[in-house]
């Protein structure tokens, strides 16, 4: 069934009819609709948070005018995001029957530099939970790839959830709104099926049809820390996060303001005349000498001097909040900006990163998993197919190491291992276990095929030699 259009298109933000689709889609769209404008609240807050451009929290106990007027920024949010993206590197698709570039992929993610958005989208999906693929084909005469791949925030999409398949339903993204934040062009993916909906000038809603190969929706979320309550996953911006960044901040402005009566001591003048500070207790506080009268009664003043605040219960404040923060997050506290008194060793680093690291290999195996799915759903969509073969299935994800190892500690393991397995130094695991990079292990395979070719020319060239210098018997 058809829906026709009407004068009034949009109620409370949600499409209310719209051409070329059945009720039933309609229906799973305003449900996309409804999910994404309750979620982008939340999303926005900790997009916020992430900038740096969170307000400060009232307090009660410091004067607004002072309040308002103190600027303060903390990148806490931030690195608690950045942090672990930091280590959650992709380092290409493998499998059981090639090494490197199954399917021919390379060129195809190079199209659609894949290399430059899924490190955006691991960020998104740590700030606001999960962030979304898409697959669909791509027009090719308008200078698109053969298939088109593209990231997605949160922001801006949504997606439903279907417990039984363990897979997305449906999904949305925006791709424009207007000046109130209503959107006015959105795709919606469906089982087969893609629709390009458009609100046209006079309100109405018009969808573009799409038909896909594929009986599936060609979305796939990249989720941090999925739940079975919360398949979408948690944001690293937790709102415990949240917490212990506000209230670091209003440590930070305590300090600024305490700073002031620091640099300034405090004094006590008793039995001084009226006059004796005409010219201001500011003034007189900085000048070098000032002199006092005696009072009317003649007798000579006395002056004091209260003892000098100190900063350090404001510091250890910020440093137990520090604490907190990197219980929460994982990171390691040098990582907030808190300067410990000794360096510390290679294991103490180490020990200090130890969550971070735990954290890192769990969560590759979760992107990893989504990241198969975009490359069968990819490799599919290319080749026309609509069933994946047994290789295309056993395809993994290869990662580097999120555990920082030094050369030298690297190299030392790699020895002592070839001694017990000869063979593993002349594997490719072997010269990424010893730290090179792929462009590297390229470079240096190369290099040795070249001079393995090399080496048996001359040792064909020199056996004709000799048996041209042997004599004939």
């Amino acid at each position: 069934m058809v829906i026709a259009t009407a004068s009034s298109a949009v109620l409370d933000g949600l499409p209310r009819f719209m051409t070329n689709v059945t009720a039933a889609e309609l229906d799973t769209i305003r449900s996309l609709v409804a999910t994404w404008r309750a979620k982008q609240p939340r999303n926005l807050l900790r997009s916020t948070y992430y900038d740096g451009k969170m307000p400060l929290k009232p307090t009660g106990n410091i004067p607004p005018e002072a309040f308002h007027r103190i600027k303060a920024v903390l990148g806490w949010p931030e690195k608690s995001v950045s942090g672990l993206a930091e280590r959650t590197v992709f380092d290409g698709y493998v499998s059981p029957g090639q090494t490197q570039d199954p399917f021919g992929l390379t060129p195809l993610l190079e199209a659609n530099r894949f290399d430059l958005d899924l490190p955006q989208a691991i960020v998104s999906a740590y700030k606001h939970s999960c962030s979304f693929m898409t697959i669909a084909r791509g027009d090719t005469q308008a200078g698109e790839p053969e298939v088109l791949v593209m990231a997605r925030s949160a922001e801006w999409s949504a997606g439903l959830w279907d417990k039984r398949r363990r897979a997305v339903s449906a999904a949305l993204a925006v791709t424009a709104t207007d000046d109130n934040g209503n959107p006015t062009a959105m795709d919606v993916y469906l089982p087969g099926l893609v629709l390009l909906c458009a609100r046209r000038p006079s309100g109405s809603w018009v969808a573009e049809r799409r038909a896909a190969q594929l009986q599936e929706v060609l979305v796939e979320p990249l989720a941090y820390d999925p739940q079975l309550d919360r398949p979408f996953g948690r944001s690293r911006i937790s709102r415990a996060v949240m917490n212990i960044t506000d209230h670091a901040l209003t440590t930070i402005v305590r300090t600024e303001i305490g700073a002031d009566f620091y640099a300034v001591p405090r004094m006590a003048a008793l039995g001084v005349a009226e006059d004796a500070f005409k010219r201001g207790k500011w003034q007189a506080a900085i000048d070098r000498w000032f002199a006092l009268t005696r009072d009317e009664e003649g007798e000579l003043p006395s002056v004091q001097q209260f003892a000098q605040m100190t900063m350090q219960p404001l510091m250890d404040q910020y440093r137990m909040y520090a604490s907190q923060f990197s219980g929460e997050t994982g990171l390691p506290v040098s990582a907030l900006g808190i300067v410990q008194d000794n360096p510390p060793s290679a294991e103490a680093l180490y020990a200090a990163e130890k969550d971070l690291i735990v954290k890192a290999r769990a969560t590759t195996k979760t992107l990893g998993a989504a990241l198969r799915q975009v490359a069968r759903k990819v490799v599919l969509v290319r080749d026309g197919k609509t069933e994946a073969s047994d290789e295309l299935r056993a395809i993994q994800t290869n990662w580097l190491n999120p555990a920082f190892t030094s050369p030298v500690t690297a190299a030392d393991a790699l020895v002592k291992l070839a001694t017990v397995f000869p063979w593993l130094g002349e594997t490719e695991d072997g010269l990424r276990y010893a730290g090179f990079t792929e462009a590297e292990i390229t470079r240096l395979l190369a290099d040795k095929r070249r001079a393995q070719t090399g080496a048996r020319t001359a040792a064909l060239i020199a056996a004709g030699q000799q048996a041209a210098a042997t004599p004939e018997e």
